[in-house]
């Protein structure tokens, strides 16, 4: 579970830091990126954010996932991408636990919302998901059948 404690970890810490120093937006390349402090009480793009179910919710599938990349048997990169998705989920439940709200604070000028370290690893996570499951890696429990 090396990928789901890092990813915690190293979201935890850029929101800490976000919430002690970042008091206006910083333009870390101009005209593309910059940090904007942001408290983001729904879920993707800020989607139901009154809806009180939300945190119960990503508190299940969090847990499911969780089991699932314990239990079932998968390709190495599908149980990174699994592991990546759990830690960035845990670290956005912490946020909606202690605070009611998740911190969001990287801005990309073409992207339609702002996001955090948790969300930058869940895409992530998806994307190798989807790389093991196109290159048809073989599983973790196999070794050398055919399928």
């Amino acid at each position: 579970m090396f990928w789901v404690t890092f990813v915690v970890l190293m979201d935890q810490l850029s929101k800490m830091l976000v919430e002690r120093f970042l008091f206006q937006p910083i333009f870390a390349i101009p005209g593309v990126l910059w940090f904007t402090y942001t408290r983001n009480t729904g879920i993707v793009f800020g989607l139901f954010s009154r809806a009180p179910w939300v945190l119960w919710v990503t508190f299940a599938v969090t847990l499911i996932l969780s089991f699932v990349s314990s239990f079932v048997k998968s390709s190495s990169l599908t149980k990174v991408g699994l592991q990546m998705i759990v830690g960035g989920a845990i670290g956005n439940i912490v946020d909606r636990f202690r605070f009611g709200y998740v911190v969001d604070f990287i801005n990309l000028r073409y992207f339609p919302a702002i996001f955090n370290v948790a969300d930058l690893f869940i895409t992530l996570g998806g994307i190798l998901i989807i790389l093991g499951l196109l290159i048809g890696e073989k599983s973790l429990g196999d070794k050398g059948e055919q399928s």
